[in-house]
């Protein structure tokens, strides 16, 4: 209680309210706000009884209804009768929710409790109170709280949709996860991301959902059905970043638990869906699905790919085929079949002054993009040193004593974090800009890779260097000759085995030119046909 010596003079009682680290240092501090709602007792020739103090507060519209601050100070006016003001420094101390949010509560103050609303800075509202003018200027106050409210959550929300496409996760850590020294990028917390890690491959592996979530609880994590199902569901868990309706991330800079292939079948599996895995890839028949049959192709087939199996023919021989499903009439032989196209990929060159163009192209493109980041990174700079300054002038006031140590420690570590952040900003900028051609290098490399190795690499990175070496893909005729409509333009293509009928490529003859380009290069030869 502050004050209730005269018992005949009327009673006050006051809000002081911050929601920022910034407001809690600079004018709108609790301090003078306190200061402030003294004197407008004073002013109303009243005593101040009582004060509240809030400090964060949510200023999102429609949960002022159900304020704890204001709820209070309510039931206590209407248990003091001699209560007849309800003092605050200006309008958005009071509220920042709009029009309807404020009046609700200064009505209810009013016919509940019978005190007025008084603004500290403002007394003449009070004085003027029912005039068209005090109360348009009012009303122009409540606004001016609500748009500079809007414009906060709009910043805010901005601000979190840039961490989110940056790879971060601007909320509260996920289950199995905790927080870094970084904002935003939260790091497996163990034993419990382990554990539910081989709860999540269980599901995968067949195991009933309710004994996967028993085996979980016996090694010592507590969790029911219900919750490790929506953890299921969570693509987080697959590395996606998801907010509200923001864009997605695919990638997210946490460590993932599993892929995002295994987070689809596992969505599946608590929909009700019945995963069985199953073998995909026979390695003895490594073109299977992925090659198809030139003839049912061009006549549209619904389904032209060529699939491996084994000819057993009842004598004790067996031989490895490939045949078309479509068709069912084109047969041939798994090691010729392996041995046409094998004599394609070796015929394969990289085209030196095409790589040059490209990587010069490149270059030229990494060039702009430096400039752009330059820019950037001296804008983050900018920012880092306005951050740095603030942080020393808290230092100061602190040190000085114009400044509470709870509030400076507040203030120093919301700066601190925004310091860190900016740093990682600049970092990560410079790292881009370090290595981006390199990474290009090391790509076209890779791709040289997969071709020298195409037959020990696993189907899908088959399918990969398919795609990068032949962009329209490759086929077998039922004449048994590979056909390769295009080639990338990155390679030459060099018969050094064999003389063709149709065929005269050389050195100083690339493959540039595909069907589609025989009419502008009259002279170029039908080199899409390889065979023996």
């Amino acid at each position: 209680m502050l004050n209730t010596n005269n018992t005949t003079r009327p009673q006050a009682i006051a809000l002081c309210r911050v929601s920022t680290v910034k407001q809690s240092v600079e004018g709108s501090s609790m301090e003078v706000q306190d200061e402030n709602a003294r004197k407008t007792a004073d002013y109303l020739n009243a005593d101040l009884v009582e004060i509240w103090k809030s400090k964060g507060v949510s200023s999102r519209q429609g949960k002022n209804l159900a304020r704890k601050d204001l709820n209070e100070m309510l039931a206590y006016a209407k248990a003091n009768k001699k209560v007849k003001f309800v003092i605050v420094d200006i309008a958005d101390r009071f509220m920042r929710g709009g029009i309807k949010e404020h009046y609700y509560w200064s009505g209810r103050f009013e016919f509940e409790a019978g005190a007025s609303l008084v603004y500290a800075q403002k007394h003449h509202l009070y004085e003027q109170a029912g005039t068209p003018m005090a109360d348009f200027e009012e009303v122009m106050d409540v606004m001016r709280a609500k748009s500079s409210n809007d414009e906060r959550i709009g910043k805010t929300s901005n601000g979190m949709q840039a961490r989110v496409a940056a790879g971060y996760y601007p909320s509260n850590p996920k289950t199995g996860y905790m927080r870094s020294e970084t904002p935003g990028l939260h790091v497996p917390k163990e034993p419990e991301w382990s554990i539910l890690r081989s709860g999540f491959l269980q599901v995968l592996e067949g195991i009933q959902i309710k004994d996967v979530v028993a085996s979980i609880n016996a090694n010592g994590y507590k969790i029911d059905t219900h919750r490790f199902k929506i953890m299921l569901n969570d693509p987080f868990y697959a590395g996606i970043i998801q907010m509200s309706s923001w864009t997605v991330n695919p990638s997210g800079l946490h460590k993932a638990m599993i892929t995002k292939e295994q987070h689809e079948l596992l969505k599946n599996i608590v929909k009700g869906v019945v995963y069985t895995p199953h073998k995909q890839y026979n390695p003895e028949f490594p073109l299977s699905k992925i090659m198809t049959c030139k003839e049912c192709l061009e006549e549209g087939a619904k389904n032209p790919k060529i699939v491996g199996y084994t000819n057993h023919n009842g004598r004790g021989n067996s031989y490895n085929r490939y045949k078309c499903r479509a068709c069912k009439k084109n047969y041939m032989l798994r090691d010729d079949l392996h041995g046409e196209l094998n004599g394609i990929l070796s015929s394969l060159r990289l085209a030196e002054d095409k790589v040059k163009d490209f990587l010069a192209g490149l270059r030229h493109v990494w060039e702009q993009e430096q400039a752009t980041s330059f820019n950037t990174t001296e804008a983050l700079k900018k920012r880092l040193s306005s951050l740095e300054h603030d942080k020393k002038e808290v230092v100061l006031k602190q040190v000085r004593g114009t400044l509470a140590e709870d509030r400076a420690d507040i203030a120093i570590e919301a700066l601190d974090e925004d310091i860190a952040t900016i740093k990682q900003q600049i970092e990560s900028i410079s790292t881009i800009e370090k290595d981006f051609v390199e990474f290009v290098e090391f790509a076209l490399n890779t791709v040289e890779g997969f071709r020298e190795k195409f037959w020990e690499l696993d189907q899908e990175h088959q399918v990969w260097c398919k795609q990068l070496l032949f962009p329209d893909g490759f086929s077998v005729s039922r004449d048994k000759k590979v056909y390769t409509p295009t080639i990338s333009d990155f390679y030459l293509c060099i018969n050094t085995e064999k003389s063709h009928k149709n065929d005269s490529l050389t050195a100083d003859f690339p493959l540039w030119y595909t069907r589609r380009d025989s009419n502008t290069r009259p002279s170029a030869p039908q080199a899409d046909v390889l065979s023996s």
